[in-house]
């Protein structure tokens, strides 16, 4: 069993047995639900408001199970209450792993850069990002509903200027052109942490089409740069060079069947405001949206008795 699934089942188990648990202190109340894809609909009227003889709980790969059982004064039969948190394999879109290409601009949705950022003209950026972990509250049953979790991206810009050595100044960013040297990359590295919130439409199956749309905020929690020479010397430096510890994005996906195209566009730049050129990330590539399982729980409960002892 993976640990994540371990994990979701004992938080399951620890929510679900205070919600439960309260339950059977009710004396009046009808239950409907389903067990085992069967019908249910019982008045639980005459529940016992007893202590239980024993209790039992059941954790394994199919869900959570909850049983409470009453002895009879005669100790030949029994009142059962069995609850029951099951699991699905219903997975939101937002757990997505992409992969793609990034850049920035000096405005918000373009790719151009004025000339006083031409020093950080790109040769190429790389996108990357995953979520950790996932949830889905339904709107309209299972076609529309509101998702979020948490995850991390990685951006990788690469510049143009090989030689160019990007510092934090003391008042704002600065850079120089070793022409001692012959370097075959400088590049600039960041990651973020992410928290998404969008507005998810499935249409009919989740694995047959489906639409995100929504923000993400990011919490930068490292940036480097890196040069690297034709001789294959490399030298790394961990700074912020002024970059914004907080940032948001618009967040776009459109796909079917576990895979398909992402849009991001940052409405923030990445650099604090005048410690650097005003420049606009964004990132567009694929995504796979199967890598991550989700569980949607679900409570049922029924009243059975039994003729035989315990």
């Amino acid at each position: 069993m993976k640990m994540t699934t371990k994990i979701s089942m004992i938080c399951a188990a620890l929510m679900a047995s205070t919600t439960v648990f309260a339950q059977t202190e009710a004396a009046d109340s009808t239950i409907n639900g389903k067990i085992d894809n069967q019908p249910i609909s019982q008045n639980n009227n005459q529940k016992k408001q007893s202590e239980p003889d024993w209790e039992e709980v059941i954790i394994n790969h199919n869900g959570v199970q909850f049983i409470k059982g009453y002895r009879n004064s005669d100790g030949t039969s029994d009142e059962k209450e069995e609850y029951r948190v099951t699991i699905s394999n219903e997975k939101t879109h937002v757990g997505a792993f992409d992969i793609g290409a990034s850049g920035y601009g000096s405005k918000l949705f373009s790719t151009n850069i004025d000339d006083s950022a031409s020093f950080l003209e790109l040769n190429r950026g790389f996108h990357l990002a995953f979520n950790l972990c996932e949830t889905r509250v339904p709107i309209a049953q299972s076609h529309l509903g509101i998702a979020t979790g948490i995850g991390m991206k990685f951006d990788i810009y690469s510049f143009s200027n090989k030689d160019m050595i990007l510092t934090k100044g003391n008042t704002s960013l600065a850079y120089d052109f070793d022409k001692s040297t012959s370097y075959s990359k400088s590049k600039l590295r960041c990651t973020y942490l992410t928290v998404p919130l969008v507005l998810e439409w499935q249409q009919g199956n989740r694995d047959d089409f489906f639409f995100i749309a929504g923000v993400e905020g990011n919490l930068r929690i490292g940036s480097s740069t890196k040069t690297k020479t034709s001789s294959g010397d490399k030298e790394k430096h961990r700074t912020d060079l002024y970059m914004n510890r907080f940032s948001y994005n618009l967040v776009a996906r459109v796909g079917m069947k576990g895979v398909g195209v992402f849009v991001k566009a940052n409405l923030s730049p990445i650099f604090r405001d005048g410690k650097a050129p005003e420049l606009y990330p964004f990132s567009a590539g694929i995504c796979l949206t199967d890598w991550i399982p989700y569980y949607k729980w679900h409570q049922t409960s029924v009243t059975t008795n039994h003729s035989a002892d315990i």
